[in-house]
């Protein structure tokens, strides 16, 4: 069901692109990003608790102060060191991906931490190469380094490659339609190909991603996913998602004070609550318990 409504919700939004209105690509990328995108990140602190299976708020308040040095943590590194932040990020995010996409479907696979690796830097791979002159120009600015000679194509050759030879190799423990995925990455790719990099992003990371994510988290905290719990997850959730647009909010309001490291702050805020949440889900998920 959730395939479908997935595959589905992308051919909405891409057909949705060629209706042409101000800011349209604004729009939608920031409803998606703001809502569901940020809410997926926004339960950490109830899921690792849930998972070490204590209410005890001295344990509580150890892992709220972890989960702070490691977003301020990661926001340093980024904001002073953004080239080598950058590809760590993009390493940790590929295995993210790929983690959350496959999880539950290879199970029994002794080399799932390479497939997910892989899977996810296809997708990256993929947005970058449809999008290779914008992504270059945003990385320049994020960075503050001209990008040239990036070997997008060598790598995503790669990044294909192996996808596809760690599903040969892994085909007896697989628990999936390899037809059925290489649908879904042509509608993917279709995505990518059609649409704007905001809202390639932002509709992969929500529909793909964010959205099969929230259902993991229901279930993992409440073993089933229905109205009631989808209500209650979203009560854990509304602080803590409150809490990163007020950070947002506050970052954007005082754009002219930042000057030339804006974007870079932005970006480095970004990640500085990715991160935290990535260790979190890979936690989680390291023992599926869940199901989707």
């Amino acid at each position: 069901m959730i395939s479908k409504l997935k595959v589905g919700s992308t051919i909405l939004i891409m057909c949705l692109s060629f209706i042409s209105f101000s800011n349209f690509d604004i729009i939608v990328s920031a409803i998606l990003i703001l809502s569901f995108g940020l809410v997926h990140g926004a339960c950490d602190i109830a899921l690792i608790t849930t998972k070490l299976k204590t209410s005890s708020l001295k344990v509580k308040s150890g892992v709220i102060l972890l989960y702070i040095i490691l977003a301020f943590g990661s926001f340093f590194i980024v904001f002073k060191l953004p080239l080598i932040g950058f590809i760590v990020f993009l390493l940790i995010s590929s295995y993210h991906f790929g983690e959350q996409h496959f999880h539950l479907k290879l199970k029994n696979s002794k080399i799932r931490f390479w497939q997910f690796l892989f899977y996810g830097l296809l997708m990256f791979m993929l947005m970058i190469e449809t999008h290779e002159k914008m992504v270059l120009e945003v990385l320049s600015t994020l960075l503050d380094y001209k990008i040239e000679g990036f070997p997008i194509q060598l790598i995503l050759f790669l990044s294909m490659s192996m996808t596809f030879f760690l599903w040969a190799m892994d085909y007896k423990k697989i628990e999936f339609s390899i037809p059925k995925e290489l649908f879904n990455l042509l509608i993917i790719y279709l995505l990518f190909y059609t649409t704007s990099l905001m809202v390639s992003f932002a509709t992969y990371f929500v529909v793909w991603h964010s959205i099969p994510s929230i259902l993991d988290q229901i279930s993992f905290l409440h073993k089933e996913v229905s109205a009631k719990t989808i209500l209650l997850y979203l009560k854990k959730s509304g602080f803590y998602w409150a809490i990163s647009i007020a950070g947002l909010v506050f970052l954007i309001s005082f754009k002219d004070i930042m000057g030339e490291d804006f974007y870079l702050i932005i970006y480095s805020f970004m990640v500085s609550i990715t991160i935290p949440h990535m260790v979190v889900i890979n936690n989680i998920l390291s023992k599926p318990n869940c199901e989707s």
